[in-house]
């Protein structure tokens, strides 16, 4: 098992991997919607995510090329730009096989008055070429309870419960997992302790440095 981390855009970063060369791509990419986090303190907030004023789709055709054959991809999306990943997945060259849920099991706010309270996320899992499920066939929807505010060391930092699962699902014991945004390393830490080779690119150092320390002290 082997842990790579890269500090730079990933547009760059992807371009230097070699062709062929990891099992599953499992990420969270800026959504295009312009998103700012909640107060993580009372008189603080993170600072917004860059690249995320339209859905952010130009890592994939890279994403796809890094993929072997029998490979997948896992990307975290949400509901009004579901579509626009979704294709832009296909024109990669990737098939889509289905649609994820994540059930947060709680609810964020939105319009208080005119909509549902929202507690899913949803996600797209596509294949190159003919994948063969690793283990036993898992089902479509995750159940994980969302990181309380004061828990964050990101913006979009996703419960390492859910990120072990999904790994554990999509790619063999042994297999190389690569997070094009890494943010703080979650998926890193759940590569870590399910045993699977990870590579991760960020491009911001502070946040580089928080996944280099979670991954090590998994």
């Amino acid at each position: 098992m082997t842990i790579q981390l890269h500090t730079g855009d990933c547009l760059d970063v992807l371009r230097g991997l070699e062709s062929g060369s990891v099992d599953a791509v499992v990420t969270d990419p800026p959504y295009g919607v312009d998103f700012q986090s909640a107060r993580r303190t009372e008189s603080q907030r993170f600072a917004k995510i860059a690249n995320d004023k339209t859905p952010f789709v130009w890592w994939l055709y890279d994403a796809a090329r890094v993929l072997k054959d029998g490979g997948c991809l896992v990307c975290f999306c949400r509901w009004d730009v579901a579509e626009a990943f979704r294709a832009a997945i296909g024109w990669a060259g990737l098939t889509v096989k289905t649609q994820l849920v994540w059930d947060r099991e709680n609810h964020g706010l939105g319009d208080l008055k005119g909509s549902p309270a929202p507690r899913h996320d949803l996600l797209w899992f596509a294949v190159k070429g003919k994948y063969a499920l690793p283990g036993k066939r898992p089902t479509s929807v995750y159940r994980a309870t969302r990181l309380a505010g004061s828990q964050l060391q990101h913006p979009n930092q996703k419960p390492v419960e859910l990120m072990q699962a999904i790994v554990r699902d999509y790619c063999s014991p042994g297999g190389t997992v690569l997070d094009p945004f890494m943010g703080s390393g979650t998926t890193g830490v759940a590569c870590k302790l399910e045993g699977r080779s990870f590579i991760g690119v960020e491009r911001e150092p502070e946040y580089v440095e928080t996944a280099r320390q979670r991954i090590e002290a998994a």
